[in-house]
């Protein structure tokens, strides 16, 4: 690329540090669908995401095939052509500094028309191919594991929102955000089990809740930036969202099992992630790196073992918030000091 034509910012996702490089306008379109995460300056990146104009396939010449769509060329790299469906090709790069991801825009016709059609199915197919999933597969190297949750820090004190997508996890974190709380994420973290590293995405709040210059998505919901957002919390709490048929939300302790298969449940059944598993496989086959599969149950188990377990039943009623309504078991996880 033109060094002329070229921009490069650097920000922090899923726990890495990540550094976007392309075109004026591709990067601004990347980093939109961060949510306007926060840029950092003096970090080395660990993860370069290289947007390239070229529009030509990669060359596959000598290249063992390791599925349909993609190949291993020898050297510890993959090439997965339109990956998962979004008309993107990439080269995949991992090495002693890092991961490098190279993608090319080589749509076949009708991803091409799926893409001007359907904008907002595809800016949110493009941010997770460009972003999320190299920053969570450099991850999940490390031993973290993606989790569809919310991490909001309430009075001190950081709430895991498990749940599976649709139960008002977004709301509750906005709710907290105005309130003077603080969050990592309010949809999708890489966890350790210990430490929730948010992934940077716009927060995806119902059109009443946002104002009329939020950009439409999906289910009626509006995007909006982060005024600001914490890079991880270390949770001390887990509760688990339910949408109840009664008038007022109501909270009872569970069991450590109850909590676990939640937290993995509402996992495996995000959206967000459906693409992310094969493609995850398909790598580690390629570059021989790392697991096939993120360790999932094991960080939901560490979780829920070592964290006082809630459930949240939520009411037709919005009511009170989470501050209110878990103020009892906040004051107690302050006292007992919980880490």
């Amino acid at each position: 690329m033109n060094a002329t034509t070229t921009t490069r910012l650097l920000l922090h996702t899923a726990g890495q540090r990540v550094a976007v490089e392309g075109s004026p306008d591709a990067v601004r379109a990347v980093i939109a669908a961060t949510g306007g995460a926060e840029i950092a300056h003096a970090d080395v990146p660990n993860v370069v995401l290289s947007l390239e104009n070229d529009r030509r396939p990669f060359d596959t010449d000598g290249c063992e095939p390791i599925t349909r769509g993609a190949w291993a060329t020898g050297r510890g790299e993959a090439i997965v052509e339109s990956v998962g469906g979004s008309g993107y090709s990439q080269l995949w790069c991992i090495d002693e500094d890092g991961l490098r991801v190279s993608s090319r825009w080589t749509p076949t016709a009708k991803e091409a028309a799926a893409a001007k059609l359907l904008p907002a199915r595809h800016r949110a197919l493009s941010g997770q191919v460009l972003v999320h999933y190299p920053a969570l597969w450099l991850a999940m190297q490390q031993g973290l594991a993606p989790l569809h949750v919310s991490v909001v820090e309430i009075d001190g004190v950081a709430v895991l929102l498990a749940g599976p997508g649709g139960v008002g996890k977004s709301s509750l974190v906005s709710r907290e955000l105005a309130a003077g709380g603080r969050a990592t994420c309010d949809n999708l973290a890489a966890c350790d089990g210990t430490v929730a590293y948010g992934v940077a995405e716009p927060l995806r709040l119902p059109a009443e809740l946002t104002d009329a210059s939020g950009r439409k998505t999906f289910h009626g919901r509006r995007e909006i930036g982060w005024d600001s957002r914490m890079r991880s919390l270390r949770p001390s709490l887990v509760v688990v969202l339910r949408r109840g048929l009664q008038a007022d939300p109501s909270v009872r302790l569970i069991s450590e099992r109850q909590a676990r298969r939640a937290i993995v449940a509402g996992t495996y059944s995000a959206g967000e992630l459906r693409r992310f598993w094969a493609i995850a496989s398909v790598l580690a086959l390629a570059t021989k790196c790392g697991p096939v599969h993120p360790p999932v149950e094991e960080v939901a188990a560490s979780l829920a073992a070592r964290l006082p377990c809630l459930e949240l039943e939520l009411g037709e009623r919005s009511g009170a918030g989470l501050a209110e309504l878990l103020q009892p078991f906040l004051t107690a996880a302050r006292s007992s000091g919980v880490r």
